[in-house]
């Protein structure tokens, strides 16, 4: 819902259609492929057909929290195939990678645990440097890719990707381009999250030395105090330190890059939108002063690290939680653009900015907080479901 907000952001702002490229890793990928399965239909004529096409059906599928419609009766280790079909049914309805339009490239990466290198779904091509690159074809789906980039271990076992017969191609050997044919590729690549490489997509933005948008809605690895956590959470706490250091690795590795940008901009799910409207970067001058920025909602700081501490984890969401992630990657989009890259912002689109709208802020907070208790085993996303929530997913663009 943060990474639909931030493409939302970009077509009111009439900047959606210069982009040439989409990377996507783990639940953002389920966002890339709305937006590729979409865009290759139509384009997107007006926010409200944005809203209608991508945003409502994406919203539909979480509320009716397909957590548990995969994992049933054991809530470990489950059957991403199963994961596959279920966003098949609900979102992708068998559309393959071969039949997407050509631009913008959509790159959708899982994690190959054949290669320990990122495996690619591509409208071009599919595979790894280590495997060689195949053609899509049409039992290529796009449900499939989505999966294998999701499946977060240990929640899922890995997917088994078939090769069996097909000719994969290797582009370079040790540096040099070859374009040889694998004599022996395997026959099985086994996959799992593409957070367990690159958690943001990020290896071809930092060599490409492109103008890019990086949205990073990673969930935060918090400190457990008082809590007394169950042999699920015991036995996925590991991973999470893991994949959290190594998205923290990635950033300073983005960081870098921005220092030598003036065209590319980090938008952080957990981050203050204080860092894109007023914090000072002492290695690097925003071409906006933050006095010139425009004024954004005022959030007390336990709201706005509420929000950026939203479960990931495929359960449902209330309709305050969902408007609210929507919002943040709207609003730090906009910030973000209009301090570092303003040359890109429509003048008469200068003040306007996101707001909340509808919504009891001293109540949301409330909201965020019970989201926090919510169990694999437990039943209190039924109680985080609003009774408005078929007319909140009517009448999503006037929400927004």
């Amino acid at each position: 819902m943060f990474h639909l907000g931030v493409i939302r952001r970009l077509l009111h702002l009439n900047l959606f259609d210069k982009i040439d490229r989409i990377n996507s890793v783990s639940g953002g990928s389920i966002a890339a492929g709305m937006v590729m399965k979409e865009v290759s239909k139509a384009r997107f004529q007006s926010l409200e057909d944005f809203d209608q096409r991508v945003i409502r059906p994406v919203i539909l599928f979480i509320q009716e929290s397909p957590r548990g419609n995969i994992y049933k009766v054991i809530p470990i280790r489950r059957d991403p195939e199963k994961f596959a079909n279920l966003l098949d049914m609900k979102l992708f309805h068998g559309i393959s990678f071969r039949d997407l339009a050509k631009a913008p490239e959509w790159t959708c990466y899982a994690t190959s645990l054949n290669s320990a290198y990122s495996w690619k779904f591509s409208q071009i091509e599919i595979g790894d440097s280590p495997t060689g690159h195949t053609q899509p074809t049409e039992a290529d789906r796009i449900a499939l890719g989505v999966a294998a980039s999701a499946c977060f271990p240990p929640l899922f076992r890995p997917l088994r990707f078939s090769t069996k017969d097909r000719s994969f191609m290797f582009k370079y050997v040790e540096g040099k381009r070859v374009d040889r044919i694998n004599p022996s590729p395997p026959d099985t690549i086994l996959l799992t999250d593409g957070g367990v490489y690159d958690n943001l997509g990020s290896e071809s933005v930092i060599t490409k030395k492109s103008p890019f948008i990086v949205s990073d809605a990673s969930g935060i690895a918090r400190h457990w105090r008082h809590e007394v956590p169950g042999l699920i959470h015991e036995v996925k706490r590991p991973i999470d330190i893991a994949m959290d250091q190594n998205g923290k690795l990635r950033r300073r590795l983005l960081y870098d890059v921005l220092l030598q940008s003036d065209q590319s901009i980090l938008i952080e799910a957990a981050k203050p939108l204080s860092t894109y409207t007023s914090i000072v970067n002492p290695k690097k001058d925003s071409p906006t002063p933050p006095g010139d920025m425009p004024g954004y909602p005022d959030l007390s700081r336990d709201l706005e690290a509420g929000i950026g501490e939203i479960r990931t984890d495929l359960n449902a969401f209330h309709d305050v939680e969902i408007q609210l992630l929507i919002w943040n990657g709207m609003a730090k989009t906009d910030a973000a653009l209009k301090r570092w890259i303003p040359s890109v912002i429509d003048p008469t689109q200068w003040n306007a900015v996101p707001t909340i709208k509808g919504i009891s802020l001293d109540s949301a907070l409330d909201i965020l907080q019970t989201g926090k208790k919510l169990k694999v085993w437990g039943q209190l996303h039924k109680q985080l479901h609003s009774d408005e929530r078929k007319k909140f997913v009517e009448h999503i663009t006037a929400m927004l």
